[in-house]
């Protein structure tokens, strides 16, 4: 990538939906950030084929908003006993909120972050994951 960030890259997700996105919100992902260009080349485009457009415009709107305002990292031990106790910023709260992204997204868009080396965006569904089992049993998680 250019040193300024300027240049433009889209994402081709697995069923063909394109997402763009610049330079500097795409240097979040390891896989983005390692993958070749020409060094000429104004937008880049990129094949993300393990992640399907719903979820990969859940995770190119968490990398551009990362872009703008950077999350706080987890803190280790978590330092709070319910989600929005941790993660003490609105957007990010509201981000993985019941009402805005159910179960199967939320671990769509886990392994997504996970497959894409978002390491923000996986410790933030990791921790919603972590504060929707605690307490249950496995019959009550599955």
């Amino acid at each position: 990538m250019t040193d300024e960030g300027n240049g433009i890259i889209r994402l081709r997700s697995s069923d063909g939906k394109v997402f763009e996105l610049t330079e500097s919100a795409a240097e979040i992902s390891e896989l983005l950030k390692d993958s070749p260009r020409e060094e000429d080349d104004e937008v880049t485009e990129i094949d993300i084929v393990r992640v399907a457009s719903q979820c990969l415009e859940k995770v190119v709107e968490f990398m551009k908003h990362y872009d703008e305002e950077k999350m706080k990292e987890i803190p280790t031990p978590l330092g709070g006993s319910t989600f929005n106790e941790v993660m003490d910023q609105p957007w990010y709260q509201d981000f993985v909120s019941d009402e805005k992204m159910d179960r199967d997204m939320l671990f769509n868009m886990l392994s997504a972050a996970n497959f894409l080396g978002i390491k923000p965006l996986l410790d933030l569904t990791c921790l919603k994951v972590t504060f929707q089992i605690t307490g249950k049993n496995a019959e009550e998680v599955s």
